[in-house]
C-alpha cells in the first residue's frame, strides 16, 4: 500500500476566513494608550480588499484621464492608500466626534478621518497590509 504524500492548505483556507471577517484595530494616541475607538478592516486577500484595490485603481485612472496625463498626481500614493482603507474599512465603534460634532461611519466619512488624521490610518493600514494580523495568534492592539 503506498502513501502519497499531500501538502494540507487547511491553515491557508483559515487565514483566508479570518481575512473575510476581519480585524478590529485599537486606536492608540501617540504615548500608546488606547483612545477609546475600534476600527474593523478586512485582510489583504479578502474579496471586499480586492475588490477595494480594483475599484481605486479604476478611480484614479479615470481622474489621470481626465487630466490628460497617465502620470500620477504628487499626492496619488496617499490618496489611493486612503481610499483603498477606506473601502476596506467595515465599521467604527463608538462613532468618534471632533470638535464637538459626532462623525457617523460612511466610506466617505472614514475617508476624512484617514485624510486628516495619519495616526490612525498608519495604525489601520499596518494591520490591514498584514496576513498575521489576521492569524488567531495576532495581538488585538494596534502595532506601533
Amino acid at each position: 500500500m503506498t502513501t502519497e504524500a499531500f501538502a494540507d492548505l487547511s491553515g491557508l483556507e483559515t487565514l483566508l476566513q479570518s481575512q473575510e471577517a476581519g480585524i478590529e484595530v485599537e486606536i492608540l494616541n501617540e504615548q500608546g494608550k488606547p483612545i477609546g475607538l475600534k476600527i474593523g478592516i478586512v485582510g489583504p486577500d479578502s474579496d471586499r480588499m480586492q475588490k477595494a484595490m480594483r475599484d481605486v485603481t479604476a478611480e484614479f485612472a479615470k481622474a489621470a484621464a481626465e487630466r490628460g496625463s497617465l502620470e500620477a498626481a504628487p499626492d496619488d500614493g496617499d490618496g489611493r492608500m486612503v481610499a483603498i482603507l477606506a473601502k476596506a474599512t467595515t465599521h467604527w465603534a463608538p462613532n468618534p466626534k471632533i470638535g464637538g460634532q459626532v462623525i457617523p461611519f460612511s466610506e466617505e466619512n472614514v475617508r476624512n478621518l484617514y485624510s486628516k488624521f495619519r495616526i490612525i490610518r498608519e495604525q489601520v493600514e499596518v494591520r490591514a497590509v498584514r496576513r498575521s494580523s489576521f492569524t488567531k495568534s495576532s495581538s488585538p492592539a494596534s502595532a506601533d
